[in-house]
């Protein structure tokens, strides 16, 4: 008798002692990233600035963007994203190339990211860019340390 009273003793303490426990939720998952502006295969402009802005979800708080952009000339993939109707295949000779990174408030778990980015008019002085078909690659990390990557494709021309 005495040993099915300590047996239930433990259960008991056990029982309270784990449902004073908060739950925290480990489930991986990634942030969720929506991009509003520009629309995939947007033209923008050397010289001129536009918007970008990004839909950025997550269940446990955000964390950073980062991206890059680079030249598409030779029509490769990311795998994720829509293509467009690309400009024939051409040899990279003044590509541009840059890339961002951004802090996203950690205690919002939805947030809309709007920056304006202008890409410069010349290399230098007397260079121009290569005009035509680039990518973004966007990466959005989140409090957890969960990233989610997307990018988008765009044409990007002299007027």
């Amino acid at each position: 008798m005495n040993n099915v009273f300590k047996i239930l003793s433990i259960i008991i303490i056990a029982y309270f002692t784990t449902a004073c426990i908060e739950k925290k939720d480990t489930e991986v998952e990634k942030p969720i990233v929506e991009i509003i502006s520009p629309t995939p295969c947007d033209t923008l402009y050397f010289g001129e600035s536009f918007k970008l802005s990004v839909k950025i979800t997550d269940n446990t708080g955000l964390g950073n963007i980062s991206m890059d952009l680079h030249n598409n000339f030779g029509h490769h993939n990311h795998g994720n994203h829509e293509t467009c109707t690309y400009d024939p295949t051409k040899e990279v000779v003044n590509p541009f190339s840059a890339d961002w990174m951004f802090s996203l408030p950690s205690e919002k778990k939805q947030y809309v990211f709007d920056t304006l980015i202008a890409f410069p008019l010349k290399k230098n002085d007397t260079t121009n860019f290569d005009f035509g078909d680039y990518h973004f690659h966007m990466y959005v990390t989140d409090n957890d340390g969960y990233q989610a990557f997307t990018s988008l494709d765009v044409k990007i021309l002299y007027r």
